[in-house]
């Protein structure tokens, strides 16, 4: 579902291209602060990805931002969120954030998009893995439907 919050580009028009870095980062970081603040936690640029596309057919370049909220209840525990930033004439609108991936279950170290299909570039946990540092390199698919991110694996939404 698409959360009702719009910013004004402010005179660009949006096109099948993906949208400038410059344009959607400003809101990507507000979008993202605030999250990590309902949390109580902190959300660090640096370990932020992102990947481009047109995920719902519209024509406009929209983008998907996997970002880490770490600290939380002031432990050293971190979560791997990703959230849809579709692209409008008038600015953007964000997706529930989808929980993709935390500490001791999976890292997302990627993304691309193909369609309505995001696939994830992941590393689970081998056995002799510590929490910091999984090894072992797959994939998670998601397909974008109804405003949001759903697990590819799972059984279509009813439209």
């Amino acid at each position: 579902m698409i959360v009702a919050i719009l910013m004004a580009l402010g005179g660009g028009t949006a096109s099948a291209e993906s949208p400038p870095a410059a344009m959607w980062q400003g809101y990507a970081n507000a979008w993202i602060a605030s999250h990590a603040q309902r949390v109580k936690g902190q959300a660090p640029k640096d370990t932020r990805k992102s990947c481009e596309g047109d995920l719902n057919g519209d024509g406009h370049g929209d983008v998907v931002v996997i970002y880490s909220i770490e600290g939380v209840g002031g432990g050293n525990d971190w979560t791997q969120y990703a959230t849809v930033l579709t692209s409008t004439p008038q600015g953007f609108g964000a997706s529930t954030p989808k929980e993709v991936g935390g500490k001791s279950v999976r890292a997302v170290d990627g993304c691309t998009i193909a369609g309505t299909t995001v696939t994830l570039d992941l590393k689970t946990y081998g056995p002799e893995d510590g929490s910091c540092c999984p090894s072992v390199p797959g994939k998670a698919t998601y397909r974008f439907e109804k405003g949001g991110l759903a697990d590819a694996s799972a059984a279509p939404a009813a439209k």
